[in-house]
């Protein structure tokens, strides 16, 4: 990273803070720790009585998530019913990324008589001077950073100057931990949704970009396919094949891609998501069990349904249902008419008989 140039006055302590700062706002991808560190190197650098750091969470707007909270635990009883009178939070969402001092937001008059003033002092927080910016970039989300001090010391140009340094680096840290939760919560639903069919999958953007994976997704890629077919993350034909889909944008998904194995073939299949982000794609992974040879004698007894449903007697129903385009009632009933006509009483002896007879 290279040093950051910052306010011309920095002392070369407080560039080695500021650089520090900023490293570990890039450090993490836990939003609690990656700010919470980030703020105490900010208070060598702005030293202030009180201090926070929130983020605005999905319920609301006057709904926070305080990463940092080094004020009295009276100031946040109640903040929602306080929000209309709080002229610091108005001031800055009028000008959002610029720091703002108190003298910026009202008359010190108006300051003193404030809802938000009186409030504070009576729960032992004398504000005196206050110093903030708003953190936004997309209407998703916003953040605050705001710094208090009790005494009738007012922030002055050059601690402004060094906290004007720093939004867009906050913003990010914010974005990045937002993005990795939000991949985290996909990947997690992905394994809810996935995990009981037997299925992996990787879930990309409208660019091929991967945004999340189910828990094995890459153990299964690892089983069938050899180190040297890999091309970064895919192997080089379901990466050839995914760059089709973005590039392409078929209207029907592609045939699905398959491999076989000793015991079982995997199947891959991609499919447009359009709901995801515009326009995403998920590759699905199944490990298909092989199908169970048909003796010469079945041909003659079975019909070209029922034959279909014995040659997949490993598949579960379900999965013999998908592939056949049937319900899985109707699976029920073919297997029921096969064990019929060959004289059979289960699937476990209709796979012994199709391998003794082949």
């Amino acid at each position: 990273m290279a040093r950051m140039r910052g306010p011309p006055d920095l002392t070369q302590h407080e560039q080695g803070l500021m650089f520090d700062l900023v490293a570990e706002l890039g450090g993490s991808l836990d939003l609690h720790e990656v700010l919470g560190r980030a703020y105490g190197l900010l208070s060598r650098l702005v030293p202030a009585d009180h201090g926070a750091l929130c983020v605005s969470r999905p319920e609301g707007q006057a709904v926070y998530d305080w990463a940092v909270a080094e004020m009295p635990e009276g100031f946040f009883q109640g903040y929602g019913e306080m929000v209309p009178h709080d002229f610091v939070r108005i001031a800055v969402a009028e000008r959002p990324n610029e720091v703002l001092r108190d003298t910026e937001m009202l008359p010190r008059v108006a300051m003193e008589r404030s809802y938000l003033y009186n409030h504070c002092r009576d729960i032992g927080m004398r504000l005196e001077h206050v110093m903030a910016v708003m953190l936004r970039e997309d209407p998703s989300w916003h953040g605050g950073l705001i710094l208090y001090r009790d005494k009738r010391i007012p922030f002055s140009d050059r601690e402004r100057a060094i906290l004007q340094e720093l939004p867009r680096y906050f913003t990010n840290a914010v974005k990045n931990c937002r993005s990795f939760g939000a991949m985290a919560k996909r990947a997690s639903l992905l394994d809810g949704i996935l995990s009981g069919l037997g299925h992996e999958a990787i879930v990309f953007g409208p660019s091929g970009a991967e945004i999340a994976r189910t828990a094995s997704a890459e153990k299964m890629l690892e089983a069938w396919f050899k180190p040297t077919e890999f091309e970064g993350a895919l192997p080089a034909p379901l990466a050839a094949r995914l760059a089709s889909m973005v590039k392409q944008k078929p209207a029907l998904p592609p045939d699905p891609f398959w491999r076989s194995g000793a015991h079982a073939e995997l199947k891959v299949s991609i499919q447009t998501l359009p709901s995801f982000s515009g326009g995403s794609f998920v590759m699905v992974l199944e490990e298909v069990p092989q199908l169970v040879p048909v003796p010469a004698a079945w041909l003659k007894v079975l019909t070209a349904a029922e034959l279909k449903v014995a040659e997949r007697v490993c598949w579960d129903n379900a999965l013999i249902a998908s592939e056949l385009g049937i319900t899985e009632l109707t699976v029920k009933k073919h297997f029921s008419h096969i064990f019929d006509k060959l004289g059979i009483p289960n699937r476990a002896a209709l796979i012994h008989m199709a391998w003794r007879q082949r």
